[in-house]
């Protein structure tokens, strides 16, 4: 259970840069050093120069980034870009969202995901975002569907445990059906103040969560804190969910020895 590393969706910090996110990482004062980054903080780059600045500003924040994403596809040929910037980065995996039935938008992401050596999570969402659920995982059969046709040791699943939650959908019913082809979670709530709130602060059972996570998913699994609230709160709260997230993996732990 320890094993469990707990990081971060650079959405979190908003609009802006990816020096905008490491500045306001560091004004937080957290212990996470792992991050998974918004692919409009960071856009797709080939430009030797930019990736140079890159390189450099996450060296000096000593910043380890897990995961790129979560990407927007439409077509399979709007894959390889994104890929091929993850691979660069050295992201063990990409989360992406298309419409669960386009097969071959699958098929190119698992042909990428073998020349690149990186793995494919689809993310799952919800009305939060999208009026058309028809375009979006948004419900275990969504997801088991394609994984279950596809199976792919690259191909697994980010489950967003927010929006789940959203669609009246049991984020501790997705892990035990999903098991091992879980790559990420992102651990997100909600709650009567706020539609995406800090995890732990609404009817996310946190600590039951890691456990199955522990029972089921790989220890090397990300366990990533996301949420999108007001600029005025998102210090404050990435404080609140991270401190969360380790008394959750703290209790966890302690049950599991006692056993």
């Amino acid at each position: 259970m320890t094993s469990f590393n707990c990081g971060l969706q650079s959405i979190v910090f908003g609009e802006g840069t990816l020096e905008d996110v490491l500045d306001s990482l560091e004004t937080a004062d957290t212990d996470l050093e792992t991050l998974e980054l918004w692919d409009r903080h960071l856009p797709p780059t080939d430009d030797p120069d930019e990736r140079l600045e890159i390189q450099q500003l996450l060296e000096e924040a000593a910043i380890d980034v897990c995961g790129y994403g979560v990407v927007d596809l439409e077509t399979p040929e709007d894959a390889r870009e994104y890929i091929a910037f993850a691979d660069w980065l050295d992201a063990d995996y990409i989360t992406v969202n298309y419409p669960p039935d386009r097969d071959e938008i699958t098929e190119e992401l698992l042909a990428l995901a073998e020349t690149f050596e990186i793995d494919v999570a689809i993310h799952n969402y919800s009305s939060v975002h999208h009026d058309d659920l028809s375009r979006v995982f948004s419900s275990i059969d969504d997801v088991r569907e394609v994984l279950e046709a596809y199976d792919h040791p690259r191909l697994g699943v980010c489950i967003d445990t927010g929006h789940f939650l959203v669609e009246s959908v049991d984020p501790a019913d997705v892990i035990p059906a999903v098991g091992d082809r879980i790559v990420a979670t992102h651990l997100k709530d909600t709650s009567e103040a706020e539609l995406e709130d800090v995890p732990g602060s609404g009817v996310l059972d946190l600590e039951r969560i890691v456990s199955l996570l522990g029972d089921h998913a790989d220890p090397d699994t990300p366990l990533i804190i996301e949420y999108e609230l007001p600029e005025d709160r998102r210090l404050e709260a990435l404080q609140a969910g991270e401190r969360n997230v380790r008394e959750a993996l703290e209790t966890a732990d302690a049950g599991s020895d006692s056993r």
